[in-house]
């Protein structure tokens, strides 16, 4: 496979600073690939601080040597996501004003034919392959959970004034209950992760038409990410655009 990416954020048209965070790693090794995109709560400069501990944390962790051996690799990313909430609840701690501090984190780690996947909060990561997309997280949410349960509808779904109320996230209890998962490395297409920044102003036909559209992948996020801010802009906007296609020989 060939992987081509593009990243993006944005701060928006109404928050006073961004805290969104965002990494990519293009590892050496043509068979490895890894990304991930937080995004802060808890006022200013607290999100900033708990997204920047969760993809600091990431980042150290996935390169980390001891990683490239690693057999149980859900335990691994598992243990990321122990270590980023550890260290965002003991910062909070020593700094009593930035109680209440959290973020969301979603990441992938691709190696040879799988792509492995951390999910916790209302980030989400999609896939698109040709006019289909398929959003492969569930936002841990408190509409979600009225959605699941059949108390609202889809439309209230999205259009629900609780919409921002998440019920899982790092740094805001001991242990945290991310969804760490895998999926068949088998597609050619496109893999997007995002703050909810971006899918509170556009639905997933907007985004897939965006996408699609004949233009490069910097341009391609910089248009989703525009387009966000047209529509209202109410939130911090992150995006990382991941392209995969064959190699000629395959």
């Amino acid at each position: 496979m060939i992987i081509n990416y593009a990243s993006y954020t944005d701060i928006g048209k109404v928050r006073e600073n961004n805290e969104d965070y965002h990494i990519v790693i293009p590892f050496e090794e043509h068979n490895e690939f890894a990304a991930a995109v937080a995004d802060g709560m808890g006022g200013h400069l607290f999100g900033e601080i708990a997204s920047k501990t969760a993809i600091d944390t990431f980042e150290k962790k996935i390169r980390d040597r001891r990683f490239k051996n690693c057999i149980n690799i859900k335990d691994y990313l598992y243990n990321v996501c122990k270590l980023s909430n550890k260290e965002i609840l003991e910062f909070s701690k020593k700094h009593n004003v930035l109680s209440g501090m959290g973020t969301t984190l979603d990441a992938i780690y691709i190696k040879d034919d799988k792509i492995h996947i951390i999910h916790i909060g209302d980030s989400r990561i999609y896939t698109i392959s040709g006019d289909n997309i398929k959003m492969v997280t569930k936002d841990h949410s408190y509409v979600q959970q009225l959605l699941d349960k059949g108390d609202i509808t889809f439309d209230e779904f999205k259009n629900h004034p609780n919409k921002n109320v998440i019920t899982k996230a790092l740094g805001i209890t001991d242990n945290p209950e991310p969804d760490i998962f895998e999926m068949q490395y088998n597609f050619c297409g496109y893999m997007l992760l995002c703050s909810d920044g971006l899918t509170n102003m556009l639905d997933d036909n907007n985004i897939l038409n965006i996408i699609n559209q004949d233009t490069d992948l910097d341009t391609k996020v910089r248009n989703l990410g525009e387009k966000a801010n047209e529509n209202g802009g109410t939130d911090n906007i992150t995006i990382v655009l991941i392209k995969t296609e064959k190699k000629a020989e395959e």
